[in-house]
């Protein structure tokens, strides 16, 4: 009896890697769209961080009590306050002591409490343009402060971030809108030139005023979408115009 040997031949292997080849055409497209999308997500997570910790600061009884009541010499409306206080360890119960007699300086105060607040201790905070990292990834840059001024809503701190920290393209969208005169990139180390860029923006910059409101960069639209609650976060071409994406 003759044993038969069954296997392909060359011409049935052929249309079947034709056959591989098409699914893949077809197939990795559609992978890669419901991939999430890394910008949109980063930017989301800073945003709520951001809330959360200025949120639990302007609330924080211990380190800014209410004092919008205040005398008018004595009146603060937020961070414009730069007193120490016994029960506000980071600034005025156990470092800045100074602070519980003769007022300090807002500006730092603010960034003291809001780097303890994300477990940076070991940060500089004199400095007028106070830049770190987190653990994810994100760099920071905290300036342009006024909490100088007493008494006034309108007075705000920015900070800017960089949501996927040293990898490209480092730029804003205000860059591109404004011109450089209008974007904040340049603070946070390695900025690159953003001409001709439509979308596959990292960086963007909020105001944080005095009185706790936090407001994006009107400039910087691809993270005011990002942040959204419904924002579709796959790279699907409606997710943040594809932001990772050229």
């Amino acid at each position: 009896m003759k044993r038969l040997n069954k296997a392909f031949t060359l011409t049935e292997l052929l249309v079947a890697l034709g056959v591989i080849g098409i699914l893949c055409a077809i197939l990795l497209p559609i992978i890669f769209n419901i991939m999430p999308n890394k910008s949109t997500i980063m930017a989301k997570r800073v945003y709520y961080t951001v809330q959360t910790v200025v949120s639990d600061l302007i609330n924080d009884e211990a380190c800014y009590p209410d004092l919008t009541s205040a005398s008018d010499t004595e009146k603060r409306v937020g961070f414009d306050d730069g007193f120490g206080y016994p029960n506000c360890s980071a600034w005025g119960g156990t470092e800045h002591t100074e602070t519980i007699d003769t007022e300090g300086d807002p500006n730092v105060k603010f960034k003291t409490l809001f780097l303890d607040k994300l477990g940076k201790t070991d940060i500089d905070t004199a400095q007028s343009n106070t830049t770190f990292a987190t653990a994810d990834g994100v760099e920071w840059a905290i300036h342009t402060m006024g909490y100088g001024t007493k008494n006034n809503k309108n007075v705000l701190a920015l900070i800017t971030v960089d949501t996927n920290g040293k990898s490209s393209p480092n730029c804003d969208q205000a860059a591109v809108a404004t011109g450089a005169s209008g974007s904040y990139s340049n603070k946070i180390a390695g900025a690159e030139s953003c001409n001709g860029r439509k979308k596959g923006f990292d960086r963007f910059t909020m105001a944080v005023y005095a009185d706790g409101k936090i407001k994006i960069n009107e400039n910087d639209t691809w993270a005011i979408n990002a942040i959204q609650v419904d924002r579709n976060i796959t790279g699907d071409g409606t997710s943040n115009d594809n932001d990772n994406k050229l």
